[in-house]
């Protein structure tokens, strides 16, 4: 049994924007979820203090007016977020948030504004990092919507607080059915992981980027699951131990011949230095 049986929380934001150390929070949803299904959802807009852009309400369908008027204060926002993960954490009970350094790097940003503590993000899971390393030479899109089809998970309103959280949630359930031995991983460990899997993969796409003549990544993108605040250090995650080993090799779902050459080559190597697939997550 691992933790894809057990609680799970969701946590997601919808904004005014995309920084999330600038741009407030319009609506929060928190879902509290077991492997049998959702528990229980609190789902409330919140006044974000400022117009909300015409390019925001697009995509949410939130607009100033419905904000102001039916939106809990963003003080109150920061409580009930604050309490809620403090209380999923000292529970240990993992939190989930697709492209979690965005919303977590929110809600920390609230959380200073109000003289609230800073929170230990000691269990976190993120699909979007998880599907980007377990299955990183699949072609196509990684948002949640296309995460969601390739994993035939229900969205039922894409950008709908409640909805992405709900789906995120079950979006990591079955990433850890598809691969079970990272279901294995204490959620704590997994965390960890993610954070270097995380850096890996910004340096590659830095790299590339700045190969194609592009501008590369901000400072911010290489930081995971929470962006450093203003006056706070910035310090990257320890590289992972096995630098390029998967554990998608012990269950591969291979798109392409190309993915299935790298594969094998991956596996021919590690294999050749005598570690098991296991040693990826070390003792």
């Amino acid at each position: 049994m691992g933790w894809e049986d057990g609680p799970l929380v969701g946590l997601d934001f919808e904004t005014t924007g995309v920084d999330p150390k600038r741009d407030p929070p319009v609506q929060v949803a928190i879902v509290t979820t077991s492997a049998e299904g959702v528990l229980g959802e609190e789902v409330f807009l919140v006044d974000p203090e400022r117009e909300i852009p015409e390019a925001a309400v697009a995509v949410h369908g939130i607009t100033t007016e419905r904000a102001r008027r039916e939106g809990r204060s963003l003080e109150e926002a920061a409580r009930r977020v604050h309490w809620a993960m403090a209380q999923a954490l000292s529970e240990d009970v993992p939190v989930v948030a697709m492209n979690a350094s965005f919303d977590l790097t929110i809600a920390e940003t609230l959380f200073r504004r109000f003289g609230l503590r800073p929170l230990d993000w000691r269990a976190v899971l993120d699909p979007l990092v998880l599907d980007r390393h377990l299955d990183r030479y699949r072609p196509g899109k990684r948002r949640l919507d296309a995460l969601c089809e390739h994993y035939r998970v229900s969205l039922l309103q894409a950008h709908d607080a409640a909805s992405d959280a709900t789906a995120a949630v079950e979006l990591t359930r079955r990433i850890a059915l598809s691969y079970p031995m990272c279901g294995r991983v204490p959620a704590s460990r997994l965390t960890r992981l993610q954070a270097a899997w995380h850096q890996e993969w910004a340096e590659s796409y830095d790299d590339w980027r700045r190969r194609e003549g592009l501008d590369g990544l901000r400072r911010d993108d290489f930081f995971w699951p929470v962006r450093p605040l203003e006056g706070q250090p910035a310090r990257r995650s320890r590289k992972a131990v096995e630098h390029g080993v998967d554990i998608l090799l012990g269950r591969a779902r291979v798109h392409h011949g190309y993915a299935y050459q790298r594969l094998a080559g991956v596996r021919r190597r590690h294999d050749e230095r005598g570690a098991g697939l296991q040693k990826l997550f070390g003792p």
